[in-house]
């Protein structure tokens, strides 16, 4: 049985506001601005003072809900290893799509930082809590 497309579209956006708390944290001990602010005004060419709000709420949205909405349509019997699993579609989104629409190199370059850190994230962090989520959810609804 498949999650729902509202369990998928939920999971999706917890997933993104965990990540988008840790790439604050991360901003807060100096390791850099969230990527998404980077690729918010590489798209819009902004540089507003309410750029790191609306890209926030468009990475919770579109970068978590609507891949979390993928997710349930394509995943049937979701687990948390599926969901992790899954995680790898929108890195490869990331690095190949988003990455030529804001001029940055395929791959992020091969750099290791841009590798990996994509992977943790999509994967391990976001993915995993989709997935949990998701088999939550869909084992709740069969009680």
């Amino acid at each position: 049985m498949k999650a729902s497309i509202k369990t998928g579209f939920i999971g999706g956006c917890i997933g993104a506001i965990v990540l988008l708390t840790i790439m604050y944290i991360m901003k807060a001990a100096g390791m850099g601005e969230p990527g998404f602010i980077g690729m918010y005004r590489g798209m819009t060419h902004s540089n507003g003072a309410s750029d790191p709000l609306i890209a926030g709420l468009l990475f919770v949205i579109l970068g978590g809900g609507i891949w979390g909405i993928i997710f349930a349509l394509l995943v049937k019997n979701p687990t948390l290893l599926k969901g992790l699993l899954f995680g790898i579609l929108p890195t490869l989104w990331l690095w190949v799509v988003v990455n030529a629409m804001v001029g940055k190199p395929l791959f992020n370059g091969f750099d290791i930082m841009g590798l990996v850190m994509p992977l943790i994230f999509n994967m391990v962090i976001w993915g995993s809590i989709l997935g949990w989520y998701c088999s939550r959810e869909k084992a709740t609804a069969t009680l």
